[in-house]
């Protein structure tokens, strides 16, 4: 990912990397709070049926290892719909659905969870590029509004997998999780 990201910043230049990285973060934490919400099992391979490559799919009891809605294909709809916002070429619209294909092809995920993982993906670069301040240059603050985000993103992820492996809700984790979304949201405008 970091690589994907440092190229397209060198292709198209900072304002679209920016806009990825927030579409990026908003889409992380309403995926994970999605799973955590319909706790989708992943599909169950048919017997007898061998691919040629192999990928890694989180099971068990982390708060990421349900099937729905397609984490990965969230982050590459989301990507590509910034890319797209940002004026890099219509074409980006089809890079959530490539990586979706790859999911189902895998068996990670069923195609109900990529299409939502595409949908996903897609409004939250939407809304991305209506939160984020546009600017038509690098500035300085513009790294501050990141790493702003950076710590709200952190702490929002962090209180959705604790209360993902409670038991009961916390009023406390629900308030801080919600500072830590409204940090989120005005990181952008900096």
């Amino acid at each position: 990912v970091g690589f994907s990201l440092a190229a397209a910043a060198l292709r198209y230049g900072f304002q679209p990397l920016r806009l990825i990285l927030f579409s990026l973060c908003y889409g992380q934490l309403v995926n994970r709070v999605l799973k955590i919400w319909f706790q989708r099992p992943r599909p169950t391979p048919p017997d007898g049926v061998t691919r040629l490559f192999r990928t890694i799919i989180i099971q068990g009891g982390h708060a990421d290892a349900a099937a729905f809605p397609s984490g990965d294909t969230m982050a590459g709809s989301a990507t590509g719909a910034a890319l797209a916002l940002a004026g890099c070429g219509n074409a980006w619209w089809l890079l959530g659905l490539y990586v979706g294909f790859g999911r189902v092809y895998f068996l990670a995920h069923h195609i109900l969870d990529v299409l939502a993982g595409y949908i996903e993906g897609c409004a939250v670069a939407i809304l991305a590029s209506k939160v984020v301040a546009v600017r038509t240059e690098f500035e300085w603050q513009q790294i501050a509004g990141l790493l702003f985000a950076l710590v709200g993103f952190v702490a929002a992820m962090k209180l959705t997998k604790k209360l993902h492996d409670s038991a009961g809700k916390s009023y406390k984790k629900l308030g801080l999780m919600g500072v830590a979304v409204i940090i989120m949201l005005v990181a952008p405008r900096i």
